[in-house]
Order: structure tokens, then sequence, then C-alpha cells
């Protein structure tokens, strides 16, 4: 029984001292730490100091991500080709800043994108003609070895290719003049081109796709020292940042990014010209309504002294009998009254008993009065003709009725009038009238030409801007300068002058916004249902002009990153006799303070006040989509 206590201490002894040695080597053991591999010098995400140290969005995420789980980083930048090859051996535990692609997929396991990577093309300015991929076969084009666009250029039929280490070393290439053509990613573009003084010489000439940066560990990882996944630990890690230090990573960097501040001097030359033309064109407009003012008010002199005339003519018409003639069914004149002879053909006594074709009247004239005869004698009421002929007076224009005289089966009583002053001042009132209409015409053939010139000097100056959103503000204007050419365009080539039929127009400036954002167009299903419809120029100005905001807004921030949209477009007629013309999109909607932002927004704010112009109402949905709805 003694031995009892000792036997229980041993065995205590025995279970706790490997307890206490395996929590020593526990202890001692040195803390988890992974490889990163990544693209060296792609600004603003990862690139070196003066000193050589890694800097950027990338590494700040990384040390983010240390700090939350506790892992050690070795962070490695260097080319992306060898980035690529030391994964794919085994010698890194992850890979960043790399995109997903089929052939990607078989070997990695990638986590959710974080930062969406549009991929351009650029060309010197001095080739053009490069609007679409297929129009670089040909070209040997500058690229990344290991790219993910080489694939995508492949795939669309692409195959001379200049591969170079990294993005800086193919802009130096450019800058000795060694390439013309290159493929890169926009953020590093944007980036070298300024740093190299290369941004006037070089330009972007399409967007090639817009990819996604990821983190990717291999399909055959081991799993970490303490047994986990390192997908895992990864995906937890980084879902653990708090949204406001991706925030302020993001802020840091993409605030020093190089894009440079406006320069207002270009503008407001720019601003001055075209409120130099403007005015030019003002003036030219006013010369041109007096200039029709003037003319009309001659007309109108011109018509008042024509109508006096036929009033005269009218009261000597009463004053006299019309020429009476009577006729059997051959055309036989049978009788004949009137108080002036000049009016007939020839003598009363050559005429009476002779048929119309034996005194010689003009084969044209016979054969209406031949058919007007057959017509009043099988039953028809009055039959009227007129027609022009030679008489003693001279050449007169006549207007004959016929009528079956009651009570005769063969014969017919002609009442011709002499209408010659009517006729006369019909044609030169039609002569008027098409006069009008050419100078109507001529009027919105130089208002458009004219603005079209004013687009153009925009052009022109917006290629000597050094500054994108410099130029995307004249591109704007210069848009908006087009969508009013197009009211005066369609009333040139149409035959009224104060209205314009709506879908055609709308159809003309929906395609001319698809030319201009093609890469986007591509992706958009729009669907038009506009009733027909005529409005008047103060109207369709206007409303071309808010179409062209609103399609242009949808276009540039309602289908980022996806593969597909929607676009509606209608113009429908109410029950109430308002019409309501909506456009609305299927993209990310509007945020919680759009109203805010709406009051700094020149879009915005032009669409309000076009609104009003028009005596119209605005609805702005943004939940599901971005919709306006107007009413007017």
């Amino acid at each position: 029984m003694r031995c009892q206590p000792f036997l229980a201490l041993w065995v205590v002894l025995l279970v706790s001292v490997p307890l206490i040695a395996q929590d020593d080597i526990q202890k001692e053991k040195p803390p988890i730490q992974i490889r990163v591999v990544c693209d060296d010098n792609y600004p603003p995400y990862v690139f070196r100091d003066e000193t050589g140290a890694l800097q950027g969005i990338i590494p700040d995420q990384w040390r983010a991500w240390s700090s939350v789980t506790g892992i050690g980083v070795q962070f490695d930048a260097m080319d992306w080709a060898k980035a690529q090859a030391e994964m794919r051996a085994g010698k890194s535990d992850v890979i960043d800043s790399i995109f997903r692609t089929p052939e990607r997929e078989q070997f990695y396991d990638f986590l959710s994108p974080y930062a969406d990577i549009p991929v351009a093309v650029y060309s010197h300015k001095s080739i053009g003609g490069l609007a679409k991929i297929q129009d670089l076969k040909g070209f040997r084009i500058a690229v990344k070895e290991g790219d993910a666009a080489v694939e995508v250029l492949k795939e669309k039929g692409i195959r001379d290719f200049l591969f170079f280490p990294s993005y800086e070393t193919i802009i130096r290439a450019a800058k000795n003049n060694e390439v013309r053509i290159f493929c890169i990613d926009e953020p590093p573009a944007e980036y070298f081109l300024y740093k190299y003084r290369l941004d006037q010489e070089f330009h972007k000439v399409l967007t090639l796709y817009s990819g996604q940066f990821h983190r990717a560990v291999l399909k055959t990882r081991s799993p970490l020292r303490d047994g986990r996944d390192l997908y895992q630990v990864l995906s937890k890690g980084f879902a653990a940042i708090s949204p406001s230090v991706y925030t302020e990573i993001n802020e840091r960097w993409m605030g020093q990014h190089i894009g440079r501040t406006v320069n207002w001097i270009p503008i407001l030359i720019v601003l001055a010209i075209a409120l130099g033309i403007t005015l030019v064109l003002s003036l030219f407009i006013v010369a041109l309504r007096l200039e029709v003012a003037r003319r009309t008010a001659e007309l109108i002199q011109k018509n008042r002294a024509l109508l006096a005339s036929e009033r005269k003519n009218r009261a000597f018409i009463s004053a006299l009998p019309d020429l009476f003639l009577t006729m059997d069914r051959e055309g036989r004149y049978i009788d004949i009254k009137t108080s002036n002879p000049a009016i007939l053909i020839g003598d009363e006594k050559e005429l009476l008993g002779h048929s119309i074709a034996e005194v010689g009247l003009p084969p044209d004239v016979a054969t209406k009065m031949l058919d007007a005869i057959s017509r009043a004698l099988s039953g028809q009421d009055v039959v009227v003709i007129e027609y022009n002929l030679d008489v003693i007076e001279g050449r007169r224009h006549f207007e004959a009725r016929i009528v079956r005289l009651a009570g005769e089966a063969d014969l017919v009583l002609f009442i011709v009038r002499d209408t010659s002053a009517q006729h006369d001042m019909q044609e030169q009132l039609a002569r008027s009238l098409r006069e009008k209409e050419t100078l109507l015409r001529e009027i919105h053939h130089r208002v458009k030409n004219n603005l079209q010139v004013v687009s153009s000097l925009i052009q022109l100056q917006s290629i000597a801007l050094n500054n994108e959103q410099d130029r995307g503000l004249l591109e704007e204007t210069q848009q908006r300068i087009r969508t009013m050419a197009q009211v005066h365009e369609l009333l040139y080539r149409s035959d009224r002058f104060s209205s314009i039929e709506m879908t055609d127009y709308l159809e003309r400036l929906l395609d001319e916004l698809s030319s201009a954002y093609y890469e986007t167009r591509v992706r958009v299903e729009v669907q038009m249902d506009i009733d027909p419809m005529e409005v008047s120029l103060d109207i369709a100005t206007p409303l071309g002009l808010i179409f062209n905001e609103a399609v242009t807004n949808a276009f540039k921030y309602a289908y980022g990153g996806r593969e597909k949209g929607e676009l509606r477009i209608s113009l429908k007629r109410q029950n109430n006799g308002l019409r309501c013309f909506t456009i609305a999109d299927d993209g990310p909607g509007l945020p919680e303070n759009w109203q805010e932002k709406a009051k700094t927004s020149l879009g915005f704010t032009l669409i309000e006040t076009l609104v009003q112009q028009i005596k119209g109402h605005l609805e702005v949905l943004g939940t599901a989509g971005t919709t306006l709805i107007i009413t007017f």
C-alpha cells in the first residue's frame, strides 16, 4: 500500500515532463513566414523609391495583412516573367498582381480581384488608321514577357511581338525610337509616358480589354507549418483588414499619381475662340433673319398686288359673261355665246358646225375636252378641266366646267372661264415659296457647317492639351456641339423646316455616341421604343442634349468591368397629352449622397436647365441602375 503513492507520482512525472518539453519546443519554433513575388515597377501599385526600396499600394496592403495575421511576409518584386517562373517552380508561396486567364487557372487558385486594370494599345502620333484590334495585323507590337495581354492578342490573330522584361523598358525603347506600337496596362503607361516626356508623342488608340489584379497560390501547394491552408489564411487575412485601411492606402498612392492640375489658359483660349465664333454666327443669323424678313415683306407686297389684280379681274369677269359653248358627243361646236370674241381660237362663224379636231385645237387639249364630254354624258354631274390655249388675244389658261344639258341625250354645256391671272399668281407664289424654302435650307446648312467648324477647332485645340482631364472636358463640349449640329443637319435635309422626326434624330445621336464609346457599346444591348413623333426645333435641341448627357454618362460609368449591360430609351405619348422621355441603364445606380455631388456636376446641371427650358418635370431613380424620367 505504501508503494501506491510513489507509483502515482512517477506516472504524473512521466506524463508532465514530455508536455513541458513539448511546450518549450513550441516556444522555440521560429514564426511562420511566407514569400510573395510580384511584378516590378508597376506604379502606383508597386515601384521603387530613390533608394531602391519597394513602395506602393501592394506592399502596403501586405504589411496590413501581416499585421492582422501575425505571419511574416518576404516581399520580392522582379521582372514579371521571372516572378511567374519562380512561382511555378515552387520558390514562392504567393504571386501578386496577376491577371486571371483560362491557361493560368490550370495551375493557380485565385483570390478575389482587388483592382480593375484597363489594358490599352498605344501608337506613335505618326501612325493612323488603328481603330480596332484587327487593324494591328502586320505591325510589330512591343509587349511585356509573360503578360496576359499576349494571350488576348494571339486570340485576335496578332502574332508579331517584340518582348521586353518590364513596362519601363518598353517606354525607354519607345523614347529611343526602337518601337512604335506597344500594349501596356494603363496605370503604368500613363506614369512612364509622363516620366519620359512621351505623352505628346504616343497616344492611346484603343482599349484592348479590362483585366483585374488577383493574388494566387499554386494548386499543388503545401499547408503551412501549423497545418492551415494558405489560401484560406490569405482570404481571411485580407477580409479582416478594415475598409478604412484600404481607403487610406489607395488615397495615399492614388493621391500621389502624376496627374497634372488643370491648365485653364488653353481652355479659356478655346472658350474665347468659341465665344467669338458664336458671336459672329449670331450676327450672321440676325443678318439672315433680317434678309428673310425683307424678302418676306417683298413677297407679301407682291402677293397683295396679285390679289388686287385678281379682284380687278373678278370684277371684270363679273361684268362680262363667261364663254358658253354647246357641243355634241363628237365635240362639234353647236352654239357659242360670249361678249369677248378674243378668247376664242378663231372667228365664231368658222367654229360653228365644226369639231374640235377640225378647228386645229392642240391634240392634248382636244383629248381632254373629248374625255370630259364622255364623262359628262355618262352621268357625272360636273366635270372640270384646265388647259392652256393660244386664242386670238394670245396664250391663255382656261378652266372649263362641263355638264350635260337637261333633256338632251348627246349635248353638253361648256362654261369656260379665263383663269390666266389666278394661274400666274399660283405659279409666282410657288416660285416664291421655293425661294423661301431654299433660303431656310441654306440657313440651317450654314449653321450646321459653322457648328462643325467650332467642333473641329475644339478638336484641334484638344490635341495640344497635355492632360487627359482637359481633353475629356473639351470632348464633352465637342459632343454637345455635334448634338446641336445634328438638329440643323436634319432640318437642312428635310422637306419640313419647323419640326424634326425624333426616331431618326435619336438614332443618329446614338450612332455617334456608339462610335465614341465603341468598346462599351458592343457590350450593351440598347432597346429603343420611340413613338412616331415630330417636335419643334426648340424642343428637339434640348432633348438631344439631354439624351447626349444621359447616354454618355451611362457608357462611361454604368458598365465598367461588365461583360454585358442593358440601356433602355423610350419616348412615349401619355393619355393626358404629355410626353414621357425615359433613359435607364442597369448599372450600379447612384450613391446615397448623389444629390450633393450633382450640384457640382456640369452634366446634371445642364440636364436640369434643359428640362426647365422645355417646361418639363425631371425624376431621377438610382436604386436599380440609373433612370431619368422627363415629362413634358
